[in-house]
């Protein structure tokens, strides 16, 4: 189970978000899709699933574990 819970990214000092307040829990065997357009923070949201980056606000839980 993946759950994102008011997950916001900011860049530039907090002036810019690329992320703002995403909510969503996807459940072990669901299929998800990120689509939209290029620089909409699809690659963001990734990396900070995989704890690649660390969101500016909010909670990721993967597998329970925040």
């Amino acid at each position: 189970m993946i759950r994102l819970t008011r997950v916001s990214k900011t860049f530039d000092g907090g002036r810019s978000y690329v992320v703002k307040h995403l909510s969503f829990q996807a459940d072990t065997g669901e299929t998800l899709i990120l689509l939209g357009s290029s620089g909409c923070g699809k690659t963001t949201i990734l990396k900070m699933v995989n704890r690649l980056i660390e969101p500016t606000e909010g909670v990721i839980e993967v597998a329970g574990k925040a």
